[in-house]
């Protein structure tokens, strides 16, 4: 079964991707075209790892990581 993500890609815009009920964050930010290592999941309002599975429609906000000195 396929559920709607809308994504929220911080500085890059917003989209909606239909996925699979059960597939993981990272997978998603794989589709979008983003190497999950470079961005911080919040979904519903919280943090999630990028392993973190979707099982309801959601909205998904992704947030660069940002280092330097």
């Amino acid at each position: 079964m396929e559920i709607t993500v809308k994504v929220e890609i911080v500085r890059r815009g917003e989209a909606e991707i239909r996925v699979r009920r059960g597939e993981r964050v990272e997978n998603v930010m794989r589709r979008l075209g983003l190497n999950p290592v470079e961005y911080v999941a919040v979904m519903e309002g919280r943090v999630v790892p990028e392993d973190e599975v979707i099982s309801k429609p959601v909205k998904l906000k992704l947030v660069p990581v940002v280092s330097g000195g």
